[in-house]
């Protein structure tokens, strides 16, 4: 797992200072800054944190090195099938190349935990408002990571799409409360202004506008809805509160959306799919597996570009989920076909999420149809109507 600072600053030419330049006053600065997000945070390093300055050339090869290293690129390659069949992303998308531009693009700062190093965008090499802030953000992991293990979230299960988004969340959330009150405390007036410019470089935002929903959702839900959650845990019990949670961390992005479930322990159903029908012939498999979750439902309703009144409108659809799985069959001559089952609370919230769910599978290539029994709502997608009769799961139409 990555950890890094979301959208905020922008990208300028590379113009490095020489080395000697400053360096005593940048050290200064950010010997400083660690004092202060140790004492705002409550956390102590034990082991000393060295940033490394990038320009974004350096910073995008720097994320190459990471993905190449760390990423399961044929689970990655499934997901992009899986997603585009659900009409999450265009046809012959990889999900991969597209993160990666997007991040590249939009990351000002990152931690690994793989390799504890710590980086910051800087074209400059120097500390400017941006960089401060980005900084305090960043620093923020470090202490996550030494006194409470970023690397037991185990946010890179690829069948766990919606709890790595909800584990991801709260580190996410805690930095950016962090680096929120080390700004309110150590920036000027001025110096904040600048952040808020800087956070709204053009072509940073027409990025972000042109990715499919799913991955600029994915890209900014951490930061956004966890820091709503990592603040409910704050204004209770201040950060000893939000420290407990990394011992017990969410389970899913509706535990992040609605705290309360996570307070109460209400945790996701288990929810299986079918095997691959016999009445389907030899060579046929279940590629992937995962789970959407709330949210990324959600997302899938609204579809790209969608109006307020249809992200509303989604979000009531789906609020009554207690879990999902989706899984992808492949078979012989690019025949294929997708399974998406989902819990809900009652019927009320079944007859919802089918009204909703059979309108956004009429937009899906290929034949694909909903329907709804006690308890679950059933989505299935394929290369032929008659793939999709084989599952024998949602009768034919009459």
């Amino acid at each position: 797992m990555v950890s890094g600072c979301g959208p905020a600053a922008s990208t300028g030419p590379a113009s490095f200072l020489p080395a000697s330049q400053a360096a005593g006053s940048v050290e200064a600065d950010l010997a400083a800054i660690e004092g202060q997000v140790e004492a705002i945070r409550g956390l102590n390093a034990g082991t000393p944190v060295t940033p490394v300055l990038l320009d974004s050339a350096d910073l995008a090869a720097r994320l190459a090195a990471i993905d190449s290293a760390q990423t399961d690129h044929v689970a990655l390659a499934d997901e992009s099938r899986l997603f585009i069949h659900l009409g999450l992303l265009p046809a012959g998308s990889s999900l991969e190349q597209m993160e990666l531009a997007l991040d590249s693009g939009q990351v000002v700062g990152f931690y690994d935990p793989d390799s504890k190093g710590l980086y910051v965008l800087s074209a400059s090499r120097s500390l400017g408002p941006v960089e401060k802030i980005t900084f305090a953000h960043e620093f923020t992991h470090a202490l996550q990571d030494q006194n409470f293990g970023l690397e037991k979230l185990a946010t890179d299960r690829p069948d766990q799409g919606d709890r790595d988004l909800a584990r991801t969340s709260l580190p996410e959330g805690d930095a950016t409360l962090s680096m929120t009150l080390w700004s309110e405390r150590n920036l000027s007036p001025l110096e904040l202004l600048e952040v808020a410019a800087q956070s709204l470089d053009p072509s940073q935002e027409e990025q972000l506008a042109d990715a499919p929903a799913i991955l600029r959702q994915d890209l900014t839900f951490p930061y956004t809805q966890g820091l709503a959650f990592v603040q409910s845990a704050y204004a209770a019990g201040g950060w000893p509160a939000v420290d407990a949670i990394y011992a017990r961390p969410p389970d899913s992005t509706a535990q992040i959306l609605h705290p309360e479930l996570y307070r109460s322990d209400v945790e996701p159903v288990a929810v299986t799919v079918p095997p691959v029908p016999k009445s389907l012939g030899s060579g046929w498999q279940v590629t992937i597996q995962d789970t959407l979750g709330e949210f990324q439902l959600g997302v899938w309703l609204a579809g790209e570009a969608p109006t307020d009144a249809q992200n509303t409108a989604a979000t009531a659809a789906i609020s009554g989920w207690t879990g999902d799985r989706v899984a992808l069959y492949e078979g012989p001559g690019d025949a294929w076909a997708v399974v998406l089952r989902t819990a809900m609370t009652d019927d009320g919230s079944v007859a919802a999420f089918q009204g909703a769910a059979s309108g956004r599978a009429a937009t899906l290539a290929g034949y694909a149809v909903a329907c709804g029994e006690p308890g679950f709502v059933d989505i299935l997608a394929g290369s032929s109507e008659s793939v999709v009769n084989s599952f024998g799961i949602c009768p034919p139409p009459v």
